[in-house]
C-alpha cells in the first residue's frame, strides 16, 4: 500500500492485498484499466486497476486505486458509475489519498429503451443463470439502469466488473462480469452465457422491467409492492414475488388456494410487520378465508404451515375458517374418509400452532358428540393412518367402543396388530375380540383373547367372539381350556345345534364341560350324539378304569333318555363307582326297562343285584312304576305280585290315574280282593255310578263291604246275590229287635200284621228270644208275611231306610 486516506487505518492494510488483480488475462499482462468492485470487511471496494509499466518494473505489474464505501453508505450510492469520477485517471503513484465526500443524487432515470442486450442481461440475472457481458462497451450503462433497484443484501454479495478466468467465479457470490472478446469460447466452455452484441432479447417479466426502471411496464410489480410493502433482500425474492404475485393479480377470478397460501406464506417471510402492507394481506387474507370451508384435504393439511405473520388478527380468522371445514368434511361428506391423514398431521406436528391446535381441538369436542355414523369414517382413519392407531390416547375417547366394535371393516395385518394393541391397552375388550378373530385363527384368537380377559364374570367379548368364529372350530378350542366362559359359550353354541357334539371326547374334562353346560341350557342330553347307548357305556368304562367324570353331567344322564343300564355288560360293577344321585338315576331308568320282564316272569326279582332290589323298594322307583305313562296297566297290575312294597295307596293311584278295562278291572278286583285293601273297595264303591269301568273290580272285592252296602247293590240289581239269605233275616232279626225291644207283640205289631198270638212263644222270654222265634216261624211259611211285618213296621217308622232297603230286597 503506498498510500492512504487514513494511514494509522489498519483496515486498508488488512484488505490491501484484494486489491490485487488475482484474475489476470491468460499472459498475465493487463492491456488497459479495469474496473472492479467487491466486498471485503464491510466496505464496498470500488478498485480500478492499471497496468504498470514503470521502468525497472517486472513484466505484469498493475497500479490499483480503490475507493472504500461503508456498507452503510452504499444505498446512498444511487448510480455507481457516478463514483467513477472519483478513480484515478492514471498512475499517480505521489498522489495524495483524502477522504472523499459524495453527495447522494438521485439516480439519473434511463429513458432510452432496454436494448436486447441489456434485457438479455436482466432476464439472466434474474433467471439465476451464469452469465457474463462480452466487452465493457454497455456493461457500465446497464448497470447503471439496474443499480437503484439492486436490493441491498444483493450489492452486498456483488462481484462486479472486469473478470478474466472462469475459475474465479464463485458460486456464493452475485456476479455482474464484463470480459475480453476474445475471452468467450473459453467461458462458454464453462457454462457461462455470454451475452454479446446483437441480442434480441425482451425483459421477460414486469420484475425485469421494475428492475430496469420502466415504470409502465413494472405496473404489477409496482402493485405488489405497493400493496404488500415487502422486503426485497436478494433476485430470488424479486422472482419468487412476481411469481407468486400472479395469484394476487387473479383475486376476482378465484384463484386456486394453494397458490394464494404460497403467496400468503412468501408475504410472511418478506413483509412480516403487521403494520405495512394492510392493503394487500387484507385482500388476500378475504380471499384464503372464503376458500378454506371447501378446500380439498391436501389443501387444508397445506395451512399448518402458514404463520400469517405480518397478518393482522389472521389466526383468529383463519382458526374461525378452518373450523368451518371441519365442520363440512371431518366428518361427514365425500372427503371424510380422507380426513384421518388431517388428525394425524396435527397429532405429529412438532409445533402445537394454531393449525394444530385448531384440529385438534375440534376433532375432540366433536368426537365426544359423536354419532353412529361416524365409525365408518373413523375405521377409514385408521386403516389410511395407522399412526392414528398408536396415538389414539390423544383423540379417540375412550367410550367408543361400542360404536367401533359394530362397524369393524377388513383390516390388514399390520393395522389389526395395531388395533389390538389399542384395545388392549383400552381395555376394550369386545373390540379386541372380534379383531382377533380377523387376525388369527380360532385357537390363536381364543388364547389371545383370554391373555388379557380374565375376569371371570365378564363375558360379553367371548360372545362376541364366538359369534365371529365358525361353531365347529369354536367348541373344540374352548374344550381344550379350563375357562369355564368358553364351556358356557360352547354350550350354548351345542344347545342351537346339536350337530357341534359330533366330535366329542368324553374323556376330556373341557369337553365334559362343554357338554354339561349345554344341558344346564336346555339341550336334551343326548342331542348331537350318534349312539347314545354306546357313548353312555363308554363313559362307564371311563369310570370303571379308575378316571373322573363330571358328577353333574352324570346326574343329567342319569335322568335323561338313553340312561338304562339293562344291557350293560358291567352293570353289577359299576354301582359302586357311580355317584349317590346318578346311580339313583340309572337304578330307575334301568328298573323301568326290567319291568316287562319283571312282570311276564321273564326276570325273577331274586335274580336282581342288590342295588336293584333296593331300587325297586324305593318310593321314588315305586311312584315312577305306579305314574309312568309308558308302562302298561296290565303290567303295573302284574307287579304287585312281584314287587315288594307296592300297596293299597298305589291302587288308588292306578284308580286315579288309568280307565280299565273289563279284564284290567277284574284283575285289580281279584288284587283289592286278595289284600283286602278296604280303601280301595270304599273308592271303587263311591265311583260305582260315574266309573263304570271299575264295576268289574267292585263285583270282585264286593264282599268286603259292609251288609247295607252288599243290602243297596243287590237294591238297585248291581249284584242280586250281593247278600245271602241268612244275612238278609240276621239283619232284619237285628233291626226287629232295634225297633221293638219287647218283642212282636209290641205296640200290637204282630196281630196288627195278621199274626196270631197263640204261634209266638212270648211268654217268659225276652224280646230277643221271642223275635228269633217269631222269624223261624215265618222262615217256615207261618204268618204273617216279612213283608207285611215290615209294611206294618214302616207305618210306625216310615222314615227308616233299613226297612225300606230290606222290603226293596224282598
Amino acid at each position: 500500500m503506498i498510500a492512504a486516506s487514513d494511514a494509522k487505518n489498519e483496515l486498508f492494510r488488512r484488505v490491501s492485498g484484494y486489491t490485487d488483480l488475482a484474475d489476470r488475462p491468460e499472459e498475465g499482462i493487463l492491456s488497459g484499466p479495469v474496473v472492479r468492485g467487491f466486498f471485503a470487511e464491510d466496505h464496498f471496494l470500488l478498485i480500478k486497476t492499471f497496468p504498470d509499466k514503470s521502468p525497472g518494473l517486472r513484466s505484469g505489474r498493475v497500479f490499483s486505486h480503490t475507493l472504500f464505501i461503508p456498507k452503510a453508505d452504499l444505498h446512498r450510492v444511487r448510480n455507481l458509475s457516478n463514483l467513477f469520477q472519483y478513480h484515478l485517471p492514471g498512475i499517480q503513484k505521489e498522489a495524495k489519498m483524502t477522504p472523499l465526500e459524495y453527495q447522494s443524487q438521485e439516480a439519473m432515470m434511463t429513458t432510452g429503451a432496454v436494448d436486447g442486450r441489456e434485457a438479455a442481461a436482466t432476464n439472466a440475472l434474474l433467471q439465476n443463470q451464469r452469465f457474463v457481458w462480452l466487452g465493457k462497451e454497455g456493461f457500465w450503462e446497464w448497470v447503471a439502469r439496474i443499480w437503484p433497484k439492486l436490493p441491498a443484501k444483493v450489492k452486498h454479495m456483488l462481484k462486479i466488473g472486469a473478470a478474466f478466468g472462469p475459475s474465479y467465479v464463485k458460486n456464493e457470490y452475485v456476479s455482474l462480469l464484463y470480459i475480453p472478446e476474445y475471452a468467450k469460447t473459453l467461458w462458454e466452455r464453462h457454462s457461462f452465457r455470454v451475452i454479446a452484441k446483437g441480442e434480441s432479447q425482451t425483459l421477460l417479466s414486469s420484475a425485469a422491467n421494475w428492475l430496469v426502471g420502466d415504470a409502465k411496464k413494472a405496473a404489477p410489480f409496482e402493485t405488489l409492492l405497493d400493496d404488500f410493502a415487502p422486503k426485497i433482500d436478494s433476485i430470488e425474492t424479486l422472482n419468487r414475488l412476481e411469481d407468486y404475485g400472479k395469484a394476487y393479480h387473479h383475486l376476482d377470478k378465484d384463484p386456486r388456494l394453494n397458490h394464494l397460501l404460497v403467496l400468503a406464506n412468501f408475504i410472511s417471510q418478506i413483509s412480516p410487520n403487521e403494520r405495512l402492507g394492510i392493503k394487500g394481506k387484507n385482500r388476500l387474507m378475504t380471499a384464503i378465508l372464503q376458500a378454506i370451508p371447501n378446500a380439498p384435504v391436501n389443501m387444508f393439511m397445506v395451512l399448518i404451515y402458514q404463520s400469517w405473520k405480518g397478518f393482522p388478527d389472521a389466526i383468529t380468522s383463519a382458526s374461525d375458517a378452518l373450523r368451518d371445514w371441519l365442520t363440512n368434511h371431518l366428518l361427514k361428506g365425500k372427503q371424510a374418509k380422507e380426513c384421518g391423514v388431517v388428525l394425524a398431521k396435527a397429532l405429529e406436528a412438532e409445533t402445537k400452532n394454531w393449525w394444530v391446535r385448531t384440529v385438534l381441538g375440534y376433532a375432540n369436542n366433536r368426537l365426544k358428540k359423536r354419532q353412529p355414523s361416524d365409525a365408518p369414517i373413523l375405521w377409514q382413519w385408521m386403516k389410511k393412518e395407522p399412526t392414528l392407531i398408536a396415538q389414539h390416547t390423544s383423540w379417540l375417547p375412550d367410550d367408543a367402543e361400542n360404536e367401533l366394535t359394530q362397524k369393524i371393516p377388513k383390516l390388514e395385518t399390520a393395522v389389526a396388530e395395531e388395533v389390538l394393541h389399542m384395545a388392549e391397552q383400552k381395555g376394550w375388550l369386545v373390540l379386541h375380540a372380534k379383531v382377533a378373530v380377523q387376525r388369527y385363527s380360532a385357537e390363536k384368537a381364543i388364547e389371545a383373547q383370554l391373555r388379557i380377559d380374565t375376569d371371570q364374570d365378564h363375558t360379553i367379548a367371548l360372545q362376541a367372539l364366538s359369534g365371529s368364529i365358525n361353531g365347529s372350530s369354536f367348541v373344540p378350542v374352548a374344550a381344550c381350556h379350563t375357562d369355564a366362559r368358553l364351556h358356557r359359550i360352547a354350550g350354548k353354541l351345542i344347545t342351537e345345534n346339536s350337530k357341534l357334539l359330533k366330535g366329542i371326547d368324553i374323556a376330556s374334562e373341557g369337553w365334559q364341560q362343554c357338554w354339561k353346560a349345554a344341558i344346564e341350557q336346555g339341550s336334551e342330553v343326548w342331542s348331537g350324539i350318534s349312539n347314545p347307548q354306546h357313548t353312555l357305556f363308554e363313559i362307564l368304562d371311563h369310570l370303571l378304569a379308575g378316571n373322573a367324570f363330571s358328577g353333574t353331567l352324570l346326574n343329567a344322564i342319569s335322568i335323561g333318555k338313553y340312561s338304562s343300564l339293562k344291557d350293560y355288560p358291567h352293570r353289577v360293577s359299576i354301582w359302586p363307582e357311580l355317584p349317590e344321585k346318578a346311580r339313583s338315576g340309572f337304578i330307575t331308568a334301568t328298573l323301568l326297562e326290567l319291568i316287562e320282564e319283571l312282570a311276564s316272569g321273564k326276570l325273577s326279582y331274586n335274580d336282581l343285584e342288590a342295588e336293584l332290589k333296593n331300587g325297586l323298594q324305593s318310593q321314588k322307583v315305586q311312584q315312577h312304576v305306579i305314574s309312568s305313562k309308558t308302562i302298561p296297566l296290565t303290567k303295573k297290575l302284574q307287579l304287585f305280585n312281584v314287587l315288594p312294597g307296592l300297596g293299597e295307596n298305589h291302587a288308588e293311584q292306578l284308580i286315579q290315574n288309568h280307565h280299565f278295562s273289563p279284564a284290567e278291572a277284574e284283575e285289580f278286583g281279584r288284587l283289592v280282593s286278595n289284600n283286602r285293601w278296604k280303601k280301595v273297595v270304599e273308592d271303587l264303591y263311591n265311583n260305582r255310578f260315574h266309573r263304570k269301568d271299575l264295576v268289574p273290580a267292585l263285583l270282585q272285592c264286593i264282599h268286603l263291604l259292609g251288609f247295607f252296602r252288599r243290602l243297596g247293590l243287590s237294591v238297585t240289581g248291581l249284584k242280586s246275590d250281593a247278600i245271602t239269605h241268612d244275612e238278609w233275616w240276621e239283619a232284619f232279626r237285628s233291626k226287629a229287635v232295634e225297633l221293638y225291644p219287647l218283642g212282636p207283640t209290641q205296640n200290637g205289631l204282630w196281630t196288627n200284621a195278621g199274626g196270631k198270638l197263640e204261634e209266638l212263644a212270648h211268654q217268659g222270654v225276652s224280646g230277643k228270644q221271642s223275635w228269633t222265634s217269631a222269624i223261624n216261624h215265618i222262615r217256615k211259611g207261618g204268618s204273617p208275611s216279612v213283608k207285611k211285618l215290615i209294611k206294618e213296621m214302616q207305618k210306625e217308622f216310615h222314615g227308616d231306610s233299613t226297612l225300606t232297603q230290606l222290603i226293596q230286597s224282598l
